[in-house]
């Protein structure tokens, strides 16, 4: 039994932390998609989607981002949310 216990204790500390389901913090990283189109995948966002998303990289701050980052993302925002109001209340909206 003590053997057991022992093989099941060196086998667990083995795994990789990822293996325990630990979540990877994203919370510090650069959504290179948003940037440049790069690492997006299949996804495909709608323009509400996006504008949520552009909205939550710029909260990151300069903490994440360049000067030039988040002024490149503020300006996708604008064209994004100007894009928006032109398809939800035409093109008088502005």
């Amino acid at each position: 039994m003590r053997t057991l216990i022992v093989l099941l204790t060196t086998l667990a500390l083995s795994l990789p932390l990822g293996a325990w389901g630990e979540q990877k913090d994203t919370s510090r990283e650069k959504d290179l998609c948003l940037l440049s189109q790069e690492n997006c995948g299949p996804q495909q966002d709608t323009l509400q989607q996006r504008i949520r998303r552009i909205k939550a990289e710029i909260a990151k701050g300069s903490s994440v981002y360049t000067e030039q980052e988040l002024r490149r993302l503020n300006a996708m925002l604008q064209d994004y949310e100007f894009m928006y109001d032109r398809l939800m209340f035409g093109p008088s909206s502005r």
